[in-house]
């Protein structure tokens, strides 16, 4: 069933983006979406789409623009598994609360 509930996010509150589910103004924030090599070799696993969002998301928040978010038109149906993800992070969830500081500033 499709839910178009769609919400502005509040200036000053970060949330976790997904690239799987995205679109953004190319010629107005184009460049804060740069995502870090992902992958199973990088140490950061699946998070370069979650930092992306928490770099876009300052910076339209110092242009004075607008983000939105809400469910995904697209659904992923690969199932989770909880254990292999948080062995691939975990590494990342250590290092968020420096890079959650850099943002905060």
């Amino acid at each position: 069933r499709y839910v178009d509930a769609t919400l502005t996010v509040p200036k000053g509150v970060l949330y976790s983006l997904s690239s799987r589910n995205l679109a953004f103004n190319r010629e107005l924030i184009g460049p804060t979406m740069m995502q870090g090599l992902m992958g199973e070799a990088q140490p950061w696993a699946h998070f370069g789409d979650i930092w992306a969002g928490w770099a876009s998301k300052t910076v339209a928040d110092h242009m004075g623009v607008g983000t939105k978010s809400g469910h995904p038109y697209i659904k992923h149906n690969k199932p989770p598994s909880p254990f292999k993800n948080l062995y691939k992070e975990y590494k990342s969830l250590e290092w968020q609360e420096s890079v959650i500081r850099f943002f905060d500033t």
